[in-house]
């Protein structure tokens, strides 16, 4: 073999090398071990859905960590959690009608400490690109269409279904197409993103809206799709809804808010083999508690401290 042969084969071990070790990558934490996700990063430490924040969470040793995402005006998805730009950043107005080129010159960093300013608003792209190889990213898809109507219209075509077939997520994908919803078009750039760089084992979508979670079910059933809760405990009715949804979709966990969930309730989700997080918990003697009861994953700002409460530091 030339020195020429000897050099291209080596280049060829260590390319094949990397590219397995892209296709390898599982985030999350061993089975049977509580996962925490950073919410919005660190978030208590640095400013929410920036790239410090998911660096930090990392640093600090979290299995994951949660952004939220909007559609610009000219359809790229950045990372924000209001639907404005007021609270987080040094722009104002919403963020629906602006362009990408308009949030480049933003700082998404001072209102939290001097020591960040200049930190930019991300988009979607970046913050995987941060993410890929190191750790896990839950994507929060918020909703930007009021899609009560549509909503309806879906539960009464599935009145005598448990769950969807092929069929009903033919007749289910038409009436989004045929609604305009613009969350359509948020969920589809959104899984492009993901796609586009084989980060599919590595995300978890996650919505309160049954809309999102209906398409990226439908459309990218090899990315994991979560719903989130805001049902309060004794709101029956309304985690009546919640889980008519959950098996309808045949959606991989439920997401619920610290004050909804019950042992009860944790466990008839995870006896239909579907995983629970709690969110958004910061107090130690709640992430002990519900630790305890065995909830699959913490949502929490402070990584660092669940960690440490459930003698993973």
């Amino acid at each position: 073999m030339t020195r020429q042969s000897q050099l291209t084969m080596s280049c060829i071990v260590v390319v094949a090398l990397m590219c397995a070790g892209c296709a390898t990558f599982q985030p999350g934490a061993p089975p049977g071990v509580v996962e925490v996700i950073a919410h919005r990063g660190a978030s208590h430490d640095a400013p929410e859905n920036t790239i410090a924040a998911f660096a930090l969470a990392h640093e600090m040793g979290a299995d994951w960590f949660e952004l939220d995402c909007y559609l610009t005006r000219d359809n790229v998805v950045v990372v924000l959690h209001d639907d404005t730009l007021d609270r987080t950043t040094d722009g104002e107005g919403p963020i629906a009608v602006q362009d990408l080129a308009d949030l480049r010159v933003l700082d998404a960093g001072s209102w939290k400490d001097a020591r960040f300013a200049g930190e930019p608003l991300p988009t979607l792209g970046e913050a995987l690109d941060f993410a890929r190889n190191r750790i896990g990213v839950y994507v929060e898809i918020k909703s930007m269409a009021d899609d009560g109507a549509l909503m309806a219209q879906i539960l009464e075509m599935a009145a005598d279904t448990t769950v969807m077939t092929p069929a009903l997520e033919q007749k289910i994908m038409a009436a989004i197409e045929a609604s305009g919803t613009r969350n359509l078009t948020l969920t589809r750039e959104a899984i492009a993103e993901i796609q586009a760089r084989n980060m599919a084992s590595g995300v978890v979508i996650q919505a309160f809206s049954p809309i999102v979670c209906a398409v990226t079910r439908i459309e990218a059933p090899d990315i994991r799709v979560e719903l989130l809760s805001g049902v309060e405990a004794d709101d029956h009715a309304g985690w009546e809804r919640v889980c008519r949804w959950l098996f309808l979709l045949d959606l991989d966990g439920l997401n619920l808010n610290a004050e909804g969930v019950t042992p009860g309730r944790l466990a008839a989700i995870q006896g239909a083999d579907k995983k629970v997080a709690v969110w958004t918990v910061n107090d130690p003697d709640a992430m002990a508690t519900f630790a305890g009861w065995g909830v699959d994953a913490i949502i929490t700002d402070r990584p660092d401290l669940c960690l440490n409460v459930l003698g993973r530091k």
